[in-house]
């Protein structure tokens, strides 16, 4: 017996390089720190996957009536201590 509360499973993740197993939970990965600088470049900073929300996103086109704060598939803990959130195109895995 549960708390009525059952989770659903999440769609599908994006699995990058072929024969690499899609993202999920507890998966190293690296990402953008920060917004895009001044420069025009964005700093890489290593990090794990602590939540999926995918399960809970509306179809890629969706029309939420705004083009601001979307959201995004991947809670990430970065090394530093932060928490970000991004898409499934804003994150790889570390090579090395």
């Amino acid at each position: 017996m549960g708390s009525g509360k059952e989770k659903k499973e999440p769609a599908a993740a994006s699995g990058g390089a072929a024969g690499k197993p899609p993202l999920a939970v507890g998966d190293a990965v690296v990402t953008s720190a920060d917004p895009v600088t001044e420069g025009g470049k964005s700093t890489q900073a290593p990090g794990v996957i602590v939540d999926d929300f995918g399960g809970n996103l509306a179809e890629d086109a969706a029309d939420y009536g705004r083009s601001w704060a979307l959201a995004k598939r991947w809670a990430i803990k970065l090394d530093d201590g932060r928490l970000v959130f991004r898409s499934s195109d804003e994150v790889s895995r570390p090579t090395g």
